[in-house]
Order: C-alpha cells, then sequence, then structure tokens
C-alpha cells in the first residue's frame, strides 16, 4: 500500500475502530479482568494487535502503529504517566510486531489455527518468548518508575501471564473468524449445538458461583475441558475457543469478586491457578482440534489420492483392454485388405459348424480365388497385385451379408462362411458375386475373374473335410475355364 493510498475513509475508518476496540479491550483488562490489587489475570489488548499483525501484510503496518501509541495512552489514563504510557505502548508492539514477523516467517506465510507448525509458532512465539521478553522491559518500568514494594520477579510474572493469557484467549478467535468468517454461514444451530452451549454457560455459572464451598474442588472445573473436547470433536475448533472465551469471562467474573472454586486460596495462588486453567482450556481443545483437523485432511488427501489412483488405474485398465482389442484385431486382421485371415477364419469356421451342429441349420462356404493372379502380379508388378486384392475384398464385403464372414485365406484366395444359408443360396451367391467381379473394371488391369467352390457343411464331416470339400469345388471351377462357381456334391 503506497502512504497516499492509506489516507481514504476506508483505511482511517478500520485504524480508528481498531484503536476504539484497543482502549475497549485495555479498561476491559483493567477494570474487570484484573483482582482486587490490580493483578491482571488477562491483557486482553495484545492479543487485537498480534491478529491485527498476523492478518496485515507487514508493510501496512507502520500506519497503524501510530493509533495504536494513542490508543493505549488513552487506555492507560489516569493510572499512568504520558511517559509510562508510552513506554507501555511500544513493549506492546515491539512484542506483537516481532512476534507476528516471526510466526509468519517461520509458517512461510500460509498457514493459520488449522496447522500444527502454525498453533507451535504460536505457542513458543508469541505465548512464551515474547511475552517473556516485554515482560523483563514492562518490569523494569514497574520496579524503577512506578511501585517498589514487589520485587522484579513479581512484575515480570504479572506481565508475561497477563500478556500470554490474553493472546490466547482472543488471538486465535480472532484470526479464525477474520479468515474463516464465511463458515458460519454453514454452522448448524441444531438442537444437540443449541443444548451444549447453553448446559456448558448454566454450569459455568453454577459452577464458580459456589462461595468458598470446600465440595467444590478447584479441580472441578477441569470438567469443562472434557465438554470443549467433545465440541472441537463434534463442531470445530473456533466454536470450542468462542465457548472456551465465554467459560473463562464467567470464571473471571465471579473469581474477581472472590467467589468459586479459585477463591478458597490467596490472591496471587488464585490468580495463577485461574490462569493455569484458562490456558489448559484453550490450549488443549486447540491442540486437539488442530490434530483432528489434520487426521481428517489427511484422510481426504487419502481418499483423493485412492480416487485419483482408482482412476488411473481404471485409465491404465481401459487403455490395456483397448491395446488388447487392439492387438487382438490385429492378430485377426489381414494387414492389406483389412479383412479377417486365416487364424480367424479357422476359429469362425469351428465356431459355426459347432453351432449348426447343435441348431440343426445350415451353413455354407464359399472359397475363391482371382484367376490368373501370378500373371498379374508378373505384368504388372506386386504392387498392382496388391490393389487387386484390396479392390476384389471391397468388392465382396459390398455385397455380402452382415451376418457372413469374409476374410483371406492366403494368396489370391478368399473364403466366405454363410451361417444359416443352404447350398442353393450360397451358390447364388457366389454367382453374384463371380458377376460383381466380371463386370468391375479395375484401373491399371482392365478385367478380372475369379472362380469359386461352394459346398455346404455336413454334420458327419470335421471342418477340414468340410474346408477340403470347398477347395475341390473350386479347383474344379478352375480346371473347368475359371470365372466359374462350382459346387461340392456328396
Amino acid at each position: 500500500m503506497a502512504k497516499e493510498n492509506f489516507f481514504n475513509i476506508k483505511n482511517i475508518t478500520t485504524a480508528l475502530l481498531l484503536s476504539f476496540a484497543y482502549i475497549l479491550l485495555g479498561i476491559l483488562s483493567m477494570n474487570y479482568a484484573s483482582m482486587v490489587s490490580g493483578i491482571a489475570i488477562a491483557w486482553l489488548p495484545n492479543s487485537l494487535l498480534l491478529a491485527f499483525f498476523l492478518l496485515k501484510n507487514s508493510k501496512e503496518w507502520k500506519y497503524y502503529i501510530p493509533f495504536f501509541i494513542v490508543a493505549e495512552i488513552i487506555a492507560d489514563y489516569p493510572s499512568f504517566t504520558f511517559i509510562q504510557s508510552l513506554q507501555f505502548a511500544f513493549i506492546n508492539i515491539f512484542e506483537t510486531t516481532v512476534a507476528a514477523f516471526l510466526i509468519k516467517k517461520i509458517t512461510d506465510y500460509k498457514k493459520n489455527f488449522t496447522n500444527t507448525k502454525y498453533v507451535i509458532a504460536f505457542f513458543l512465539i508469541a505465548l512464551n518468548i515474547m511475552p517473556s521478553i516485554s515482560g523483563i522491559l514492562g518490569a523494569t518500568v514497574y520496579s524503577t518508575q512506578i511501585v517498589e514494594n514487589s520485587t522484579f520477579f513479581e512484575f515480570w510474572r504479572i506481565w508475561y501471564f497477563g500478556d500470554a493469557v490474553g493472546i490466547l484467549l482472543l488471538t486465535p478467535i480472532l484470526v479464525m473468524t477474520y479468515e474463516n468468517y464465511k463458515t458460519f454461514k454453514n454452522y448448524s444451530l441444531n438442537i444437540q449445538n443449541t443444548s451444549t452451549v447453553i448446559f456448558t454457560i448454566i454450569l459455568a455459572v453454577v459452577l464458580f458461583s459456589f462461595n468458598n464451598d470446600m465440595t467444590v474442588l478447584p479441580t472441578t472445573p477441569l470438567i469443562f475441558i472434557l465438554i470443549l473436547l467433545w465440541i472441537v470433536y463434534k463442531q470445530g475448533i473456533l466454536p470450542s475457543l468462542i465457548i472456551s472465551l465465554l467459560i473463562t469471562i464467567i470464571a473471571i467474573y465471579f473469581t474477581t469478586n472472590s467467589i468459586g472454586p479459585f477463591a478458597i486460596f490467596s490472591e496471587k495462588e488464585t490468580t495463577i491457578f485461574l490462569q493455569e486453567f484458562i490456558s489448559l482450556l484453550v490450549i488443549i481443545p486447540l491442540f486437539v482440534g488442530i490434530l483432528l483437523r489434520e487426521i481428517t485432511d489427511s484422510n481426504k488427501k487419502l481418499i483423493e489420492l485412492n480416487s485419483k489412483l482408482e482412476e488411473k488405474v481404471k485409465e491404465k485398465t481401459k487403455s490395456l483392454i483397448e491395446s488388447n482389442e487392439k492387438l487382438t484385431l490385429l492378430a485377426s486382421k489381414d494387414p492389406l485388405t483389412n479383412i479377417y485371415n486365416r487364424r480367424m477364419l479357422n476359429e469362425y469356421i469351428l465356431q459355426e459348424t459347432v453351432k449348426a451342429k447343435r441348431h440343426k441349420t445350415d451353413v455354407s462356404l464359399i472359397l475363391l480365388d482371382i484367376d490368373h493372379f501370378k500373371d498379374t502380379n508378373d505384368k504388372f508388378g506386386h504392387q498392382v497385385g496388391d490393389e487387386v486384392l484390396i479392390e476384389i475384398s471391397s468388392i465382396i464385403s459390398k455385397n455380402i451379408r452382415e451376418s457372413d464372414i469374409f476374410g483371406r485365406w492366403g494368396g489370391e484366395e478368399f473364403i466366405i462362411i454363410l451361417p444359416q444359408t443352404s447350398i442353393k443360396n450360397a451358390y447364388e451367391v457366389a454367382e453374384s458375386l463371380r458377376k460383381k467381379v466380371e463386370n468391375h473394371s479395375f484401373e491399371k488391369v482392365g478385367k478380372k475373374t475369379i472362380s469359386l467352390g461352394v459346398s455346404m457343411y455336413n454334420t458327419k464331416q470335421d471342418i477340414l473335410e468340410f474346408i477340403e470339400n470347398t477347395d475341390r469345388a473350386m479347383y474344379k471351377a478352375k480346371y473347368s475355364g475359371r470365372n466359374k462357381v462350382e459346387y461340392f456334391e456328396y
């Protein structure tokens, strides 16, 4: 964002609203989230700062920082002097900007609170390292400029835990809400979800409103962790964090009024136990939610990979089947004429004779030979001879039935299998084909003729005899003058 582009109504309004929210969170922290002595249970403004810096491009931070400095000064008035407030502002901004920069750098600027690496980086940097460092700076200001009746360590602990708890409470909610606000449209307010929320709030009010009743132990609030784990499992991370915040608000309200299971201790002990409880209340559901999300995402990826693998297997299988079909087709076809070859013709003759025997139907065979084909090859060459073979096979293919099976038997010989055809009808087909070829004019060789032999299958003979009988009829046609049709007589 260029400097001149920042100063528009939208950006200024955003900066002012964030400043107002910062002041409001500061007032809430000092007046409603602190013990009587002033020990802060949670310092909430830094959660807003960190969420903002995590979501915003680092190049734009400098335009908003002055607004946050002014907001800190206003929030601290009149408890602290201008110089003290200014020092606190710089410490808070230092803490949150460095934390945001490191988290984004470590996680490659790509992930949010739905990623384990991001959450671990957030836990180490935003909840431990940076609050510890800023705690040292804050404790220095407190011990040298404000109060002298507490130790440096006490000041550091108050600052460290207050910042860490405040950031833990609100930053994940703010970031996830901003990045996933569309998911709220899909959130189901069914009876189960609504009743779980209502039950949890009522339970929190009841549990934390007991006034120093020893029947309610300080460990009793841990029951909420079980409830939150159920909410994480059923509804997701963000709903569980929001409900954690509601429980925390109730716990802080009653505890700061010296009511509830944590109020039986001294003020410092109460603060520590409450802060630990709040931390567990958020951290455990957050980490469990992340693990569940990653398991779910891994399962989805596994399903997608399996689906893709199945798709690839289907494609490969389909391709293999197609390749096999092509190979089968190539193995069954004569490469020159693209009609069936001798191997396939033998299979079809066997199939059709078996059918004829089983169903007591006729099947006939026509064997034809091109007359004087050797002379054609010798005179015009084998290329022209091949063209004649192709042309004759085309003529025959166009003039037989779809149920008839036609193929090249070898050289210049062809066979036609005619299922459910008597010898008389087969003879008529052969004669028709003879005339078609005789009347056809071949481009390079002029006229050509064919000799044809016809026979019908006899159930008492095998297929070799069937073929031999047809062959005898064909040779009879050739030896009796060619360009004729002869049939085998039993």
